[in-house]
């Protein structure tokens, strides 16, 4: 009898369309075989500036406090709430997919009382109902709101709700794990305190580091607190102590990780944040365009959806597990399925990062027309794809 744990494994290059990870370019991969230095050693200090500096230019923001969490984007919430919240604060948060969802799961565990708004999921969160609830609570601490809702694919818009809890008083704590790099975040502009997001995402590198920034009125109640913070790992006062000029030990940083993400930020700088954002918006035109000519139905209201992730619901009739295992074992694409009250109703497609390509587009829309037109879904050989095309055209236009 042989151990399979001594075979070398074998694993398939995936075309990953699925709400993350998504794909990563080689360069990247490359960077993360460059040799292992300390965690402390000047050079990865270097290293860690770089990053820093990059990551404030896609933030928008002149945060000092922006650096990358030793976690995926669940750690970064969990940094954002446990940071900024004591027992018994008061926290507000939207609640319109999954995300949101945890989010407030988390803030509970916090001890914070926590108060949810509830949006039917499918739908961007509803400013005056946000203002409804927030005045029934004088002395509310913190709003969380998740810019894009990748349960969903919404993207719900920050500036007034942003505006509206500072009126009351409160900070604004931002999930913008599916949105950074493939939409606008503007944190300065649109006064963010907290802001969070992950690598493997439009960022384009592997999971495993989570992006978050922290801004002045955050940084003072911080460093006002009353109690210790709940988590040692995700202490801030002792990051800051870290990523700052003192550089005093903390936890040992995953390197080779940290590699990638400067990498993966570097070629972001090359290509233009904003001819990023732009060629997420381009693919995701195309995508729709084609989902829409075979018949089938998008969730989220077209002026708040996702460039990053479209989510479609599945036809009656018609078994998610079927179609996705197919995609994965016949076409070896990747796609994602419903999450919470969308299991099973919904397909997540997301077009991100180094993923977010029209040849990925077409792929996909291919695939699916021969893959539904097996089991008796009526579709149109090569609509999709010249729908697609169109879309591709008239957005240059």
């Amino acid at each position: 009898m042989t151990n399979s744990y001594m075979d070398e494994p074998s694993l398939p290059s995936r075309v990953l369309l699925g709400p993350g990870p998504s794909s990563v370019h080689p360069r990247v991969l490359q960077a993360m075989t460059l040799p292992v230095v300390g965690h402390l050693d000047p050079k990865f200090f270097q290293i860690m500036d770089d990053v820093g500096e990059m990551l404030r230019q896609v933030f928008n923001t002149s945060n000092h406090m922006t650096l990358p969490i030793s976690s995926t984007g669940t750690g970064a919430m969990e940094t954002a709430c446990v940071n900024i919240l004591e027992q018994g604060d008061t926290m507000v948060i939207c609640r319109n997919g999954f995300f949101g969802i945890r989010l407030a799961d988390i803030a509970e565990r916090c001890g914070a009382q926590t108060y949810t708004l509830d949006v039917p999921w499918g739908k961007p969160v509803d400013v005056q109902a946000l203002e409804d609830e927030l005045k029934k609570h004088p002395e509310v601490k913190a709003v969380g709101v998740v810019h894009a809702e990748t349960s969903t694919g919404v993207l719900t818009p920050l500036p007034e709700i942003c505006e509206l809890a500072h009126r009351h008083g409160a900070v604004v704590i931002v999930d913008a794990v599916t949105s950074l790099g493939g939409h606008e975040v503007r944190m300065d502009d649109w006064d963010i305190d907290v802001c969070y997001s992950a690598t493997q995402k439009c960022l384009g590198a592997p999971p495993g580091l989570a992006p978050i920034s922290f801004g002045p009125r955050a940084m003072e109640i911080i460093h006002n607190r009353e109690s210790k913070v709940q988590s040692f790992y995700f202490n801030l006062k002792d990051l800051e102590s870290y990523w700052n000029q003192t550089r005093a030990y903390h936890h040992t940083s995953p390197i080779s990780m940290t590699y990638a993400l400067r990498e993966s930020l570097r070629m972001m700088m090359e290509e233009g944040i904003d001819t990023r954002i732009k060629r997420h918006a381009r693919t995701a035109a195309a995508l729709r365009a084609g989902l829409t000519a075979m018949g089938l139905e998008l969730l989220a209201d077209e002026q708040y959806r996702l460039n990053p992730l479209t989510t479609v619901k599945i036809p009656e009739g018609i078994d998610d597990a079927t179609v996705r295992g197919q995609l994965l074992n016949d076409f070896n694409i990747e796609v994602g399925g419903g999450l919470g009250e969308l299991r099973a109703k919904a397909w997540r497609i997301g077009l991100m990062g180094e993923s977010a390509r029209e040849t990925n587009v077409f792929a996909l829309l291919s695939a699916l027309e021969m893959i539904l037109s097996k089991i008796d879904y009526e579709v149109a050989a090569g609509a999709s794809l010249s729908a697609a095309q169109r879309a591709l055209v008239d957005f240059e236009n």
